[in-house]
């Protein structure tokens, strides 16, 4: 089973562009967040913006508004609920899910991006649901796409029940019958690309098993494709950073104290893509 280490990240990253700008570095748009769901969608945005874009916008419900710029003013926001409105063309890369829900208007929005844009789509936490519960839906994704399950929401995806003994064979069954890069949550981490690549993570800890942290993953990895990382190179980046800053993070704190936010504080340590 390959790994995904330290070697094999000198491997894969490539240097920030010193003369960049804000453009340069990509542009991220996180659709997230429901009533009563915002922090999601928070989190999420903050750890793309904190991942190495250059810009990050949210779409996320009016009650989001206040928090967003009092926590984060340097992420743009749009309130709009309908997809089918907005120009996509701006984006580099779009996160979909954390808190979203399952309303009619969320399914609407995920069957308009699996069909009209063409960019690379982190799918998490409510889309996946989504995705799992509609043969329609989950037949469309496609290698530029990444699904990023716990257990509960791969046995969905997969309608099968889960066997944590033979997951990595499950996994690659998946991969076999729908083309994409799949991220399955566990102790540890495993990848799948649509190689049907298997490869296992090296970072992180059960302190990290708290609400919140996937939706810190889901910005990571958005963040890494809007920085021209090939989607099979940003979801195993992106589990190896994300391990990593809960690894740093209970250096300073203990693992039952640890919480999705102190993720995010931890990836300004992290150095390896300067």
């Amino acid at each position: 089973m390959n790994r995904i280490d330290l070697p094999w990240i000198n491997q894969v990253k490539h240097k920030r562009q010193p003369d960049g700008h804000k453009k340069s570095f990509g542009h991220v748009l996180i659709i997230a967040g429901s009533p009563g769901k915002v922090g999601a969608a928070l989190l999420c945005a903050r750890a793309a913006l904190h991942s190495g874009c250059g810009m990050v916008t949210a779409m996320i419900p009016e009650e989001g508004v206040g928090p967003l710029l009092s926590h984060s003013p340097e992420i743009m926001y749009r309130t709009e609920s309908d997809l089918s409105t907005i120009n996509l063309e701006p984006y580099d890369a779009i996160a979909f899910g954390p808190g979203l829900g399952f309303s009619i208007q969320v399914r609407r929005n995920l069957e308009f991006l699996l069909q009209n844009y063409a960019g690379p789509i982190v799918f998490d936490a409510d889309a996946l649901t989504l995705l799992g519960s509609y043969e329609s839906l989950i037949s469309q994704v496609k290698p530029h796409h990444i699904l990023t399950p716990h257990p509960g929401e791969f046995a969905r995806l997969g309608s099968l029940d889960f066997d944590a003994v033979n997951r990595d064979k499950q996994a690659l069954d998946f991969v076999s019958n729908y083309a994409c890069q799949l991220l399955l949550k566990g102790a540890p981490t495993i990848v799948v690309t649509d190689s049907k690549e298997l490869y296992i993570n090296s970072t992180g800890n059960d302190g990290m098993a708290t609400a919140g942290s996937g939706d810190v993953l889901t910005g990571i990895i958005a963040s890494l494709c809007a920085q021209e990382y090939a989607p099979d190179v940003a979801v195993r980046l992106g589990a190896y950073i994300h391990g990593l800053s809960g690894d740093l993070a209970i250096q300073k704190k203990s693992k039952a104290s640890l919480v999705a936010s102190d993720l995010i504080d931890h990836l300004s340590e992290i150095r390896l893509l300067d």
